[in-house]
């Protein structure tokens, strides 16, 4: 069942609303579940259980990251955590690797589970969580300075002119 389908299934959206922020989604190529979020169409905390109950993975509050100790997050380096953008939670010792539970806003990304366990060496466990709230806790610990702002890339434009009048 796709997400719109599954949030009017579950009562937190009408048909309607979906169309609505399938709109908003191609006019502004965000995600449909940013979309959702970006129009104010369910609370952020509310939009984040009904997500992991459609993804089938759990999830975690804001009030919850900001409870991960220092220790936990210095498992993972400060320049893969930059770049991957995600947020440790737990390491589990077990099996040959182990176990890294995840904090991040794209779980179902399995090119991205791969990137993390490759990169951590360990079996990654992903929970969602909004990626304003990883961001903050990011941070927090100091990997991240400032705001994040994913880079974007614009189309090239064919008549591209720049006129400086003095």
């Amino acid at each position: 069942m796709r997400l719109g389908e599954w949030l009017v299934h579950n009562g937190a959206l009408t048909p309607e609303q979906v169309q609505t922020a399938l709109w908003h989604h191609a006019r502004w190529k965000y995600k449909f579940g940013e979309a959702v979020l970006d129009l104010k169409m369910v609370p952020p905390d509310k939009f984040l259980r009904l997500l992991a109950g459609h993804l089938n993975v759990p999830f975690i509050r804001a009030e919850q990251l900001d409870k991960v100790p220092a220790s936990i997050v210095q498992t993972v380096s400060s320049e893969v955590l930059g770049r991957l953008f995600f947020l440790p939670l737990r390491h589990q010792p077990g099996g040959s690797r182990g176990s890294l539970y995840i904090a991040t806003h794209q779980p179902e990304n399995l090119a991205f589970i791969d990137e993390v366990s490759f990169a951590t060496g360990f079996h990654v466990v992903p929970v969602l969580a909004l990626r304003e709230d990883i961001e903050r806790a990011l941070r927090r610990h100091g990997v991240i300075a400032g705001r994040y702002i994913e880079p974007i890339e614009l189309p090239p434009e064919e008549d591209f002119r720049l006129d400086v009048t003095r």
